[in-house]
């Protein structure tokens, strides 16, 4: 049994937050559960239990991934931003994620909120002068994030780290901490350190404090546990500025060319994204906030955040910090680089989303690990949400429809009825006291076992084969039970629920109503199917996940080369045979249409994108070793500025067949090259057509 308590039922406000997801792209499911969907389940649960409450969240929209991720789509970053914060809205508004206000932080609000932050804390002392070490990349040529700095740490020995955090470990990191560093970028290791002059927060000064403050907390056990080990290891001063290009600017004299480190800034997103509401203030000032965030999200949420509260002193602390541990997928974890696992766009089209929340949340991963498992997601939801609940509540309005048309006079209650409501009454004390410690997976398992005890009570009571007074007493019973399942289970299946609510024509009424027997004798219902059973083989798990990851299964190696010398081919009029350097991959020779397009002076020393992992393929006697990469009507590929050549685009060491690289889908968008939705880019920069073409023309 977990030993910990929210105490939060009887509050006077909450606010709830989930880990503000960063701009770039789309997340995936792993995203989802560990953060906003139990924040959201749990704000549902405030509405029903009537505490004022709040749920906000929004997108991180600052810090090098956001202008490297611009600068793939060939956009300004706040145009980029703007995007994709549309982009997920939408997508979360179609998970039915109930936000109080869904935000971002690239508003003036937040860059006056976070401005004034640091004044205060540098006001008070708590903000010191240092040196700090950053990572130079001598191939790239250019400052790097720390995010962009990969290597051991130097903790867990794990060689996957980031310069800013190990997520194996979730220690927080500095580039120069990691073993064997390498650029994340083009993957050299020929990495220097050089020093520059930038401004700390004084953790130490804060630690007694912090110490005193997190002890007294009751807070689930990984979450206790991880802030406690920065504690004991002891805090040091915590850099809070960065040479970036997107931020806001620091507004302390000396340092005003540099911006505020991604950090520091974004928890207080929370806040300024409030400052959109009528009287914000008290839900920050005098309110019970709670946090919903993933694993290695805890040491940001339970020392750096409360850290620059305690410095300022505009806010208050946290209440509770409800810390998710990893969702894997298939047993590995989830990866967008690689392919790996379900987004959260993609899973809304092949069922629908409250079939996709019931299964995550009885999967949370509220103290270990848990796993996505195809086989396991059919299980449950054709065995539980649909067999335990959806089956008993379409039995029993249509039970109701056809042979009563309306709900009967119950007879007298006997022993089964009263045990009946006795145990209701029993299990969804226990389901407050479970959300109240934000327990909400142990909750679920509650509400189906209540499910499930009106599914024994209605089949023992056989009402299409018992008496008169027994069946209608029985349809009496079990209809006003439903109403108190489906009210349980509308935090997590709202839009199921809101329909089931409707068929039985109530309205969500107060918790201390939700175990009473208000659906009176004369009252219409409605017989509907609430859910459509996902049939045997339905689910191939192969079939689904190379529906979606297919393209990246079979990826076109795609490097950046020059051409170094260019003839005509000695037997075909349209074809040159063109000599190309790639760098440490070393030259090739290849066979490309060109010659109606350009003359051989145009070519050579120019760079341009080349497919390398093709079969050799003989072209007219000639024997080509790749494919030049063109759009339609011939026009050449080329990076936006000089790169060193053997840049790579995408990289696969696996060899395609001509079939195979048909498959990915390359065109031009925004005058840029993308492949299979995603735009091309090697070191961070983008590919384009030498000269103007269409919006849309195919590349191949």
């Amino acid at each position: 049994m977990i030993e910990f308590k929210g105490n939060i039922i009887g509050s006077k406000r909450v606010t709830v937050t989930s880990a503000l997801p960063y701009v770039t792209g789309v997340k995936h499911l792993g995203n989802l559960a560990g953060s906003m969907l139990p924040a959201d389940i749990f704000h549902r649960f405030l509405d029903l239990l009537g505490i004022p409450n709040i749920y906000i969240c929004g997108t991180d929209d600052y810090g090098t991934a956001t202008e490297i991720a611009a600068k793939q789509e060939g956009m300004k970053p706040k145009a980029y931003c703007d995007k994709y914060y549309k982009i997920q809205k939408e997508i979360y508004k179609q998970w039915n994620f109930d936000f109080t206000y869904f935000g971002q932080t690239s508003t003036p609000e937040h860059t006056k909120l976070v401005q004034g932050v640091i004044k205060t804390m540098h006001k008070k002392g708590y903000v010191i002068k240092g040196v700090l070490k950053l990572p130079y990349c001598n191939a790239c040529k250019k400052y790097l994030a720390d995010r962009y700095v990969g290597g051991e740490c130097p903790y867990c020995s794990y060689d996957g780290a980031r310069g800013d955090q190990c997520e194996k470990c979730s220690k927080v990191l500095d580039p120069a901490d990691l073993r064997n560093a390498y650029c994340n970028i083009c993957k050299s290791k020929d990495i220097s350190f050089k020093e520059e002059k930038h401004l700390f927060l004084d953790l130490q000064s804060l630690q007694p404090k912090l110490k005193k403050w997190i002890e007294s907390k009751q807070w689930p056990e990984n979450t206790k546990n991880i802030a406690l080990a920065w504690i004991k290891e002891g805090l040091k001063p915590r850099c809070i500025t960065r040479n970036l290009e997107w931020g806001i600017p620091v507004p302390i004299k000396g340092y005003e060319h540099l911006l505020v480190y991604v950090w520091i800034d974004a928890p207080w997103g929370y806040v300024s994204i409030t400052q959109h509401l009528n009287e914000w203030k008290k839900w920050w000032t005098d309110s019970k906030i709670v946090h919903f965030l993933g694993k290695d999200n805890i040491p940001f949420h339970t020392i750096f955040f409360p850290a620059t509260i305690m410095a300022s002193e505009k806010i208050s602390l946290p209440h509770f910090v409800a810390g998710y541990e990893y969702l894997n997928w298939e047993g590995k974890k989830f990866s967008t680089s690689k392919g790996m696992g379900l987004f959260s766009d993609d899973a809304l089209k092949l069922y629908p989303a409250d079939y996709w929340r019931f299964y995550l949340a009885r999967i949370l991963p509220e103290t270990k690990d848990s796993n996505f498992d195809w086989d396991a997601f059919e299980n449950r939801i054709n065995n539980e949400l649909i067999a335990n609940y959806g089956n008993l509540f379409y039995r029993v309005t249509s039970f109701i429809e056809k042979n009563f048309s309306s709900v009967p006079k119950p007879g007298k209650m006997g022993e089964a009825e009263k045990k009946l409501q006795a145990n209701l009454q029993k299990k969804v004390s226990e389901v407050e006291q479970l959300i109240d410690s934000v327990r909400l997976r142990e909750a679920l398992q509650k509400i189906m076992e209540i499910s499930a005890d009106v599914n024994k009570y209605f089949q023992d009571k056989k009402p299409w084969a018992g008496k008169d007074e027994e069946t209608r007493t029985a349809l009496y019973v079990s209809v006003n039970a439903l109403r108190t399942i489906t009210t349980l289970l509308w935090p997590y299946i709202p839009e199921t629920a809101e329909k089931a609510l409707q068929a039985l024509d109530v309205k969500r009424t107060k918790w201390s109503d939700i175990t009473d027997f208000i659906i009176k004798p004369g009252h219409k219902v409605q017989a509907w199917m609430l859910f459509k059973k996902i049939e045997e083989g339905e689910i191939k798990r192969k079939k689904i996940v190379e529906s979606i990851t297919s393209a990246m299964e079979k990826k076109p190696d795609l490097r950046i080369a020059s051409i170094t010398q260019a003839e005509e081919h000695p037997k075909a009029g349209k074809l040159y045979v063109l000599s190309l350097d790639l760098g440490t991959m070393g030259e090739r020779t290849i066979v490309a249409g060109l010659r109606e397009k350009y003359k051989k002076n145009e070519l050579i020393g120019k760079q341009t994108v080349v497919v390398t992992n093709l079969e050799p393929r003989e072209l007219k006697g000639v024997v080509s070793n790749g494919m030049l990469l063109a759009c339609d009507d011939g026009t050449l590929l080329v990076p936006e500025k000089k790169i060193r050549n053997g840049s790579a685009l995408i990289e696969c060491n696996e060899q395609l067949t001509l079939e195979e690289f048909m498959k990915n889908d390359f065109v031009i968008r925004n005058g840029i090259v993308h492949c299979n939705g995603e735009p091309l880019h090697a070191d961070g920069v983008v590919v384009r057509p030498v000269s103007p073409v269409d919006e849309g023309m195919k590349v191949r």
